[in-house]
């Protein structure tokens, strides 16, 4: 009930957004950002999943590249929402005992919207934001190579963010940004680190 509550004041929120544009002169834009990903995927659960320390040796592999793509609207010099779309990787957990070899990944993708708190400095601006989002993570356990099971697990999740821009001119914008997504796949957290730009219509 909570999450349609949510979802719902969304859907009003962005509704609420011609009237907005044309009280404020909205300005939409683009955006594309590519990084790194950081997964806090928990190894000691998959070490018991395994049935380690029947393995000798486990790790995980948490960082991979990640990206999103996205369109914004900026409704005043201080106030914006986003919509986008991203991938956030794929952490990777591997136990062996030297001969065999279990494997675990976990692939999330997935689309949300952001509202973002901007502080204009000139050229340089600082913002923060704050997002809820639908991901889906895709997990594939695999051993000596064969698949043993495939799980997919859709959540809405809630985001974080705060993040600098660097104005070229009234057009292009070099955007760097930390964010974090809770409970992804309601089990682990990830963070991403990212760059990219921005363009103003």
């Amino acid at each position: 009930m909570f999450k349609k509550t949510l979802l719902a004041v969304a859907l009003v929120g962005i509704s609420a957004v011609p009237a907005l544009s044309q009280a404020q002169e909205a300005t939409p834009y683009l955006f594309a950002s590519i990084g790194q990903s950081d997964s806090d995927l928990p190894q000691g659960d998959l070490d018991n999943y395994w049935g380690v320390p029947g393995f000798a040796t486990s790790s995980v592999d948490s960082e991979d590249t990640a990206w999103k793509v996205g369109a914004g609207l900026k409704l005043n010099q201080y106030f914006a929402f986003e919509l986008e779309y991203l991938d956030l990787g794929e952490p990777v957990y591997k136990a062996t005992d030297g001969i065999s070899v279990a494997r675990t990944t976990a692939s999330t993708t997935g689309y949300g919207l952001n509202g973002v708190l901007t502080l204009p400095l000139d050229a340089f601006s600082l913002f923060t934001k704050v997002g809820y989002h639908r991901l889906e993570t895709d997990a594939d356990f695999t051993f000596n190579g064969a698949d043993i099971e495939s799980t997919s697990d859709e959540e809405w999740v809630w985001s974080w963010g705060v993040g600098a821009a660097y104005s070229f001119n009234d057009k292009v914008s070099l955007v760097a940004e930390f964010e974090r997504y809770r409970d992804v796949a309601d089990y682990y957290d990830v963070d991403l680190m990212s760059a990219g730009l921005r363009y103003n219509f």
